[in-house]
C-alpha cells in the first residue's frame, strides 16, 4: 500500500521510476535516482532536421582553378666559353637568287657543343645574302649556299668565343667580336647568341649585320667611320663596338 501511493506520488510529479526501484524498496530508490524530467515544449531546442534540398555551408576561400595558366620563365641563354673544334655541316643548299655578278659558293658549319641548328642558321645567312638590300642588290656578286665543303670556296663557321680565337688569329678577337680570315668566315656564337649593346634587343637586325659585314671583308671592304652623326652606319662601321653617333644599319644598301 506504501509502495504504491509513493509510486503514485512520483508520478504525480512527473517523474519515471526506473523498473530497478522495487515496491516499498525506498532504499534502492535513493540509490537509483534513474528518473527523466518532463522538459516543457516551449523552451526546448526543436530537433534539427535536415531538407533534401538544403545546401551545405559553401566556404569563403575560392581555390585557384587547376586550369589557369602560369607565365613560364625564358630560357636563358648560355654560350660556352670554348669547344671541341669539331662541327655540325648544314645539309641545307640555297640557291643564288639572281644571275647577276660573281657566284660566290659557301657552306656553314656550327661548333657541336652549341644549342644552334645548322640547318637554321644556314637558311638565315643565306635569306641574308640573297635580300636586295645585301651585296647582291649591286649585281656586282651573288651567294649560294651548298652543302659539302668541297663545293665551297667560302666557308662560314658560328664558333664558341675559344675556337673563333683559334680561327681568326693572328687577327685579335678577345673572345668578343667576329672575322673574316682568309676563305673563314667566323661569326662569334657569343655575338650570334646574344647581340651587341648598340642594337639591344633586336637580334634579328644585329645577325643582319654581321653577316654583311663579315662577308664584305672577304668581298674586299674595310672599316670605315660614321659619316656624320644621326646617319645611318655604313655596314663596314665597327657597329659591335659602337656606332659613334650613326643610327643602326644592317644592310648594304638603304632603303
Amino acid at each position: 500500500m506504501i509502495s504504491a501511493i509513493i509510486a503514485f506520488g512520483l508520478l504525480g510529479l512527473g517523474l519515471h521510476a526506473v523498473p530497478a526501484v522495487l515496491a516499498g524498496d525506498l532504499t534502492a530508490l535513493a540509490k537509483h535516482p534513474q528518473v527523466v524530467p518532463t522538459v516543457s515544449s516551449a523552451s526546448a531546442s526543436p530537433t534539427p532536421t535536415t531538407s533534401p534540398s538544403a545546401r551545405p555551408p559553401t566556404s569563403r576561400l575560392t581555390a585557384k582553378p587547376s586550369g589557369t595558366p602560369t607565365k613560364k620563365a625564358a630560357k636563358k641563354v648560355v654560350v660556352p666559353a670554348t669547344g671541341p673544334g669539331t662541327y655540325d655541316a648544314a645539309g641545307e643548299r640555297v640557291k643564288p637568287a639572281s644571275n647577276a655578278g660573281r657566284l660566290i659558293r659557301f657552306d656553314v658549319k656550327v661548333e657541336d657543343n652549341l644549342d644552334i641548328s645548322a640547318d637554321s642558321a644556314a637558311k638565315v645567312i643565306a635569306g641574308v645574302l640573297n635580300d636586295q638590300r645585301s651585296w647582291r642588290g649591286s649585281g656586282r656578286w651573288r651567294f649560294e649556299l651548298v652543302s659539302g665543303s668541297d663545293q665551297a670556296e667560302l666557308h662560314a663557321y658560328i664558333v664558341t668565343p675559344g675556337t673563333t680565337d683559334r680561327l681568326c688569329a693572328p687577327l685579335q678577337t678577345r673572345g668578343e667580336v667576329s672575322c673574316q680570315n682568309g676563305n673563314r668566315i667566323v661569326l662569334n656564337a657569343k655575338r650570334w647568341q646574344l647581340g651587341a649593346k648598340s642594337y639591344g634587343t633586336d637580334l634579328t637586325n644585329y645577325r643582319r649585320y654581321l653577316v654583311n659585314h663579315e662577308f664584305g671583308h672577304y668581298i674586299g671592304y674595310g672599316h670605315v667611320d660614321c659619316p656624320g652623326r644621326g646617319q645611318l652606319a655604313p655596314i663596314m662601321l665597327q657597329q659591335t663596338k659602337g656606332l659613334d653617333g650613326c643610327r643602326k644599319n644592317p644592310w648594304v644598301q638603304s632603303d
